[in-house]
């Protein structure tokens, strides 16, 4: 926790102003799936005003118990927390890989139907049994698993058009398949301009903001700016590439 200050510092930055601007409503909820040890969901948690809410979704026990006491030391109460995984549908039976299954890193699943699977559920599934709740922002860090994911969001998607941030290993996953999924609700697609310490190296964050909004001003993040931020680019640009 004490290193993630220096780590994803223009997606930190980004949702900052997204919020500072008002482009995201503070009284809407946030998904955070794939939420670790909630170093994003207990900040994001103090952006919300009103009856909005942190929804921190995570399948490991330790992380979820460690997010609860840094939550409990710094008074933050508006976090609704999931010991679950989701994917697609209801039910599928996905098994942690067993190299990650008690580390601290983001966990790694696979199909399998054994005593040790874990049941799925979506995201669509756990807002619904809310009154009330409107999405004004989703991050995904599901090691692979974030089209799944998403697709068992269609509706939260199609009804509140929040946005989303999500992880992607460029090298390995097929990209496109995501890019298409959104862009067919009327996303337009970013990625988020940084190397990201700790990380294999095709690891990117990317920006997914939905069209019928006009863009925000993103001149804090021009190309000049960002070693201001200490911030490592991925490649010669501004903050946002759009693809």
């Amino acid at each position: 926790m004490m290193d993630r200050p220096y780590i994803e510092i223009l997606l930190r930055n980004i949702i900052y102003e997204l919020y500072k601007e008002g482009y995201i409503n503070k009284k809407f909820s946030v998904i955070d799936i794939g939420s670790w040890i909630g170093d994003n969901g207990l900040v994001w948690a103090q952006n919300l005003t009103g009856d909005g809410k942190v929804f921190c979704i995570e399948p490991s026990r330790n992380n979820l118990a460690y997010s609860k006491k840094c939550a409990q030391i710094n008074n933050i109460n508006n976090i609704v927390w999931h010991e679950r995984v989701c994917s697609e549908n209801v039910g599928e039976k996905l098994k942690i890989d067993s190299k990650t299954e008690n580390s601290s890193d983001n966990h790694k699943y696979k199909f399998e139907n054994s005593k040790n699977s874990l049941s799925s559920t979506t995201l669509d599934e756990i807002i619904s049994e809310k009154k009330n709740i409107k999405i004004g922002l989703i991050h995904i860090d599901v090691e692979g698993f974030e089209l799944k994911v998403m697709k068992g969001a269609k509706k939260i998607i199609e009804c509140d058009k929040p946005v989303l941030t999500f992880e992607q290993h460029i090298s390995k996953e097929d990209t496109n398949h995501v890019f298409k999924y959104l862009k067919n609700f009327g996303y337009r697609i970013f990625m988020i301009n940084e190397v990201i310490p700790g990380n294999e190296l095709d690891c990117r964050n990317f920006l997914a903001l939905h069209s019928s909004k006009e863009l925000p001003n993103f001149s804090n993040f021009e190309e000049n700016n960002l070693k201001n931020l200490n911030i490592y680019q991925a490649t010669i640009g501004p903050g946002l590439i759009e693809f």
